[in-house]
């Protein structure tokens, strides 16, 4: 703790009364003698309480007052000033301090129980604090999640859809909240489905699927989806929240993809099929033109059927090498 002010007696009068019940209330009192010394000390230490002395009557005090506890500094402030009336406690109290608690009064019973009351108001306020800063983090993350999040009671019906939601289905938040998720059923999926989500999440269950839904202009689209229960301190489920990620372009693209493959797939096998059968025309070739060297120049085997433009072709090179070897 921190006592501001220029009386020694109360410093140690403070101190002893603390000495006597540190039982009750561990703690350590260092002593300021200005508002600068004190300013100094605060921004060097760590104290958990301020005790500040005050004269009712002078104005300039007031204002330095409420000068030093409007600094931004979140240390309780106790007030300890001479013959206070409604009008000085109430100017002190809007300066910024927490209680007030006159010199007169100042015993162990009364100065324990203000920086209890005190530091225990502190402590609630500073929990509020953060959850307050906990639950504006949380409600930010939801409304700029790329995730469409929809919120419903326990009966399904819409509390809450996030900017993605509305973006994704096309349903604005007015439209939605109200209704039931069955104004995105496509159709497209058999109702037992749906009541083996409804089974799933009515029993606490997490219900996971790949859900095709239907937006407000008739589009269809993809999405995996986590539904879970949302339980009150008892127990008891009061809501449910649905986080569904749009899988529409991904499956697409892997449709695309698996088209791809199974098209190189058809053209391996089809070059692999060529390959082969140009390998047994080879060899064919190769035999019918040896056949044809054995043959007798103008017999009928070497005469070939009409059209036929492969025999044709053999016949003319038979001939031109028959007639190469003539005297």
């Amino acid at each position: 703790m921190l006592l501001v002010g220029n009386q020694e007696e109360d410093f140690f009068l403070i101190r002893e009364i603390l000495e006597r019940n540190r039982s009750e209330m561990p703690a350590e009192l260092d002593h300021a003698c200005s508002l600068e010394e004190a300013k100094t000390m605060l921004e060097r230490g760590h104290y958990g309480l301020v005790l500040f002395e005050h004269e009712t009557k002078d104005a300039a005090a007031t204002k330095l007052l409420a000068e030093f506890l409007q600094t931004g500094r979140v240390v309780p402030f106790i007030v300890l000033t001479d013959q206070a009336d409604e009008k000085a406690v109430a100017e002190i109290i809007q300066a910024g301090a927490w209680d007030c608690v006159e010199k007169s009064q100042l015993n162990g019973a009364n100065l324990l129980r203000t920086m209890r009351c005190t530091l225990n108001l502190h402590s609630s306020q500073q929990q509020l604090k953060l959850a307050e800063d906990s639950s504006r983090k949380l409600s930010r993350a939801v409304e700029q999640s790329a995730d469409n999040i929809m919120i419903t009671n326990s009966d399904g019906i819409i509390e809450y859809v996030n900017p993605a939601f509305e973006a994704l289905t096309g349903y604005s938040s007015k439209e939605a909240v109200g209704q039931t998720p069955g104004i995105l059923t496509s159709g497209q999926q058999a109702p037992a489905l749906y009541r083996e989500l409804w089974e799933t999440i009515s029993i606490g269950n997490v219900y996971h699927n790949i859900l095709v839904n239907r937006k407000k202009n008739g589009e269809l689209y993809y999405v995996d989806e986590n539904i879970s229960a949302i339980r009150d301190a008892a127990g008891c489920i009061t809501h449910f929240v649905s986080n569904g990620r749009d899988l529409t372009k991904r499956l697409h693209l892997e449709e695309q993809l698996l088209q791809a493959q199974k098209m190189d797939a058809v053209g391996r096998l089809a070059g692999g099929v060529a390959h082969d059968f140009n390998n047994l025309l080879t060899i064919i070739t190769s035999y019918s033109e040896l056949a044809l060297d054995s043959v007798v120049p103008g017999s009928p085997t070497q005469k070939p059927p009409a059209g036929n433009s492969f025999r044709g072709a053999a016949r003319h090179r038979v001939n031109s090498t028959a007639a190469g070897l003539q005297p």
